[in-house]
């Protein structure tokens, strides 16, 4: 039985010069699982708003086909109609809460829905508990992370058990291990309660690992429709479109390409360690994997006399915060010296945004002392930090408040200089760096394109020092590449770069310090590679290794050092001609 049909579905939004759907067909049957990948505006969202029939019904433009979920055409059934069949969770999750208390968020919908007050109780412990969320019951939901509004979105909505699930990117502010357990709920929901599942996402690992169908979409087409290992095939296909297949796929696929794999494909570490160990000879030498990872040495740098030690610009001591008389820091106490790119990681609600917001003045410690090129935050105004501090939130709405993207940019730049030609030169190399439509209303962006724009508002004012607050949330991979590029070349230049992320091959890629922070204080610190070396660390943390890294930890201490493919591949290769050699 299909649950959803497509037939020749075309869509161009009222404001659009070109369809943001083109001659889509689409069957999806009762208990599919279904990932949808693709760069950002690819029509992943319109694509999901035509199956809840937000689209025509609230998003108007040229519609063309028909739509059918489980036998209704949504052009003719209203969407609050449809909602008894599916359930719809959004890449913007502030948008879809209507209560301020997280036991509140779920009633709304189960009474709306009639459910029966017997029942409700029922359904919302039960629920709460699926999600990992019963701590948060009676939490406001603005003090909640970002990361823990998402799961209250999810557990609002899986407590309808609607037949249809559509998900818009709902791991995006998640930490690895929320991740996880979110994909983990949704394959249960799928295969024990039969839910059919439509998610869209950037994190192809984790669909790879869970969905049983890949969908991927470019310029509003449909050009791949097939199983996961049959989509990944087209490895090189993909990234020429912008996407980033998981690293252990390029892992096997360079492997097959050196003669030391027949081709199988893998999407976890530990398969990936599985199939390495057994393309090895069973005993081999560790002075192989010494050598290659013997650290390469460096010329001694003669300094002179003049060079200064950089000096401290951020500094925390002995912070204390509270969010709801809930400590969410504790005796926090770190210093970042200029020109340092450091990431802070750790779960959703560690206290990793709250740390972030202290350095703009945005939050005051309630213990301890915050300071900024010397500025205690506290006696500082916020105006006077913004002079020297870019920030980037969460959700990029928060800070756009222009009506193009050319006047949001102009904004900050007219507020600090007065300069026209610098204002000028300024605006064009952001506009071409980011390939933005000055014209654009920001609010018509996909989220990913939104995010753009908050950025490059930013860049556009070379600030001293960037706090970025999960700067990659919503970006395809090439999006994130070039951004991430563009900030790693203005900290060359010297500019400090503070940037709270999830993601961590960005971490691993681009940061050169990391700072580990678990139920509100600073468990580690240190240099990128030693922390995702130290499997203890991560454990504790609930944090998961970037995959190269987390393979070279299945396969044992003496390849702990391995993090990237490049290195793994030299490493196996090197060891089966050794073997080779002395047969």
């Amino acid at each position: 039985m299909s649950m959803i049909q497509i037939e020749n579905l075309s869509f161009q939004y009222k404001a659009g010069k070109k369809p943001a759907l083109e001659n889509i067909n689409l069957k999806i049957k009762k208990g599919d699982f279904v990932g949808v990948i693709g760069e950002s505006g690819a029509g992943k969202s319109t694509l999901a708003y035509a199956i809840n029939g937000i689209i025509p019904h609230h998003y108007k433009g040229d519609y063309y086909g028909s739509v059918k979920v489980k036998g209704f055409d949504t052009f003719e059934l209203e969407s609050s109609e449809l909602a008894l069949h599916v359930g719809s969770v959004f890449q913007d999750v502030d948008s879809q809460m209507v209560a301020s208390v997280v036991e509140d968020e779920l009633l709304f919908g189960l009474e709306n829905f009639g459910v029966s007050k017997e029942e409700i109780e029922d359904r919302i412990q039960e629920t709460l508990e699926m999600v990992g969320i019963t701590d948060l019951r009676n939490r406001r939901i603005n003090s909640l992370s970002g990361g823990q509004k998402q799961k209250v979105a999810i557990a609002a909505i899986i407590a309808l058990r609607p037949d249809i699930l559509v998900l818009d990117e709902p791991t995006g502010e998640l930490d690895p291990k929320a991740s996880v357990q979110i994909f983990r709920l949704l394959k249960q929901l799928n295969e024990e309660h039969g839910m059919t599942i439509v998610i869209i996402e950037q994190k192809i690992m984790l669909l790879c690992e869970y969905v049983n169908r890949l969908l991927v979409m470019n310029r509003g087409k449909l050009i791949y429709d097939d199983q996961v290992m049959e989509v990944l095939k087209y490895s090189d296909q993909l990234g020429e479109l912008g996407i980033n297949c998981p690293r252990v796929v390029t892992l096997c696929n360079e492997l097959t390409k050196n003669g030391a794999n027949d081709g199988t494909i893998c999407v976890s570490t530990k398969d990936t360690a599985a199939l390495i160990k057994k393309n090895l000879p069973k005993e081999y030498s560790e002075e192989i994997l010494k050598s290659i990872l013997a650290p390469k040495v460096k010329p001694i740098e003669v300094l002179s006399t003049i060079n200064k030690e950089p000096e401290t610009v951020i500094s925390f001591e002995k912070v204390f915060f509270a969010y709801d008389k809930k400590a969410t820091l504790r005796d926090i106490s770190f210093s970042i010296k200029q020109g340092e790119f450091v990431a802070i990681v750790g779960t959703n609600g560690a206290g990793k945004s709250t740390m972030s917001r202290m350095v703009n003045g945005l939050l005051k410690p309630m213990e301890g002392c915050v300071t900024v090129k010397g500025m205690d935050t506290r006696k500082t105004k916020t105006s006077v930090l913004a002079k020297h501090v870019g920030f980037l939130f969460q959700n990029p709405d928060r800070q756009i408040c222009q009506n193009t993207v050319k006047e949001e940019i102009l904004f900050g730049l007219n507020c600090i200089y007065k300069d026209e030609a610098l204002i000028q030169e300024r605006l064009e190399k952001v506009l071409k760096l980011f390939e933005l439509d000055e014209k654009k209303d920001p609010f018509s962006l996909s989220r990913g394109e939104r995010q753009r724009v908050a950025l490059a508002s930013l860049i556009a004012l070379e600030p001293e020092i960037l706090i970025l607050d999960e700067p990659t949330t919503g970006l395809d991979y090439r999006e994130c590449m070039d951004i991430m590029a563009e900030i790693k070349k203005l900290n060359q230049k010297g500019i400090t770069v503070v940037m709270v992320c999830h993601d961590m091959e960005v971490v691993l890629d681009f940061a050169d310090r990391v700072l580990v922070i678990h139920e509100g204080e600073v468990r580690a610190d240190n240099d990128t590679r030693t922390i995702f070396s130290n499997n203890e660390v991560l454990l504790e943390a609930s944090l998961l290794p970037p995959q190269i890294a987390g393979v070279s930890m299945e396969l044992g201490s003496q390849w702990k050092n391995i993090f990237e493919t490049r290195q793994m591949v030299k490493a196996v290769m090197s060891i089966r001609q050794a073997k080779g050699e002395k047969a």
